[in-house]
């Protein structure tokens, strides 16, 4: 099983932090870590990463992956360039598919969902005393006694990757294939995917329309 770091730096790599180097960025880091773990053991039995994951206030978080990004930003983002990933199919649609289904939401919105969940509601509890104080060793989740939380999270990415089957319209531009559903190509859309498509760094992509602004995962 891998370090999570192997994860992180794909996350930071592909800008899934998307404001880097702030509390948000940090925050939406830690919850794509965590729902990547829990999508990954809901669709194949086995957690994605070997590191605990601890309840805080804000929500799920894996706290070494937490202290570097806020206390060595810029070496950690040093290394995530650098990153050349060999991860399997399976690791490589879980990451593809976290990306897909939470990558557009915020910080704010990835921890308002973590606390949705019972795994992080118990685990918190556990770990917080009577006096305020954050006792983090009692506050590791145990995601294999809340399979409600695990499921939530592998039903999401199911609906994703069906999506992804049946989303047989697209656009390539510059090499690069962008699917859709539902939506209307205009020519402001092809303007901006022609800007992505330079600077992106994958072949393919998903595109949608929400409130009218253009989303690409």
């Amino acid at each position: 099983m891998r370090d999570v770091y192997d994860f992180a730096k794909f996350f930071i790599k592909s800008g899934a932090d998307f404001t880097p180097n702030t509390y948000d960025g940090n925050m939406k880091l830690q919850k794509l870590l965590v729902l990547a773990d829990m999508a990954h053991l809901a669709q194949y039995g086995q957690p994605l990463f070997k590191d605990d994951v601890l309840a805080f206030e804000n929500g799920l978080v894996v706290e070494k992956v937490r202290l570097r990004y806020r206390n060595d930003y810029s070496g950690l983002k040093a290394d995530s360039e650098k990153f050349d990933p060999d991860f399997s199919e399976e690791e490589y649609e879980t990451l593809k598919a976290v990306i897909g289904v939470y990558g557009h939401l915020s910080a704010k919105e990835l921890s308002d969902l973590n606390h949705r969940f019972r795994s992080w509601r118990d685990a918190y509890q556990n770990g917080t005393e009577e006096n305020g104080y954050h006792d983090k060793k009692k506050s590791v989740v145990d995601f294999n006694a809340f399979p409600e939380d695990i499921e939530a999270v592998g039903k999401a990415v199911r609906a994703y990757k069906e999506t992804m089957k049946t989303a047989l319209k697209y656009e390539v531009i510059n090499g690069v294939r962008f699917y859709y559903d539902d939506m209307t190509i205009t020519d402001d859309i092809i303007a901006e995917l022609e800007k992505f498509s330079q600077v992106c760094e994958d072949d393919a992509y998903s595109i949608c329309s929400d409130d009218g602004k253009l989303v690409i995962f």
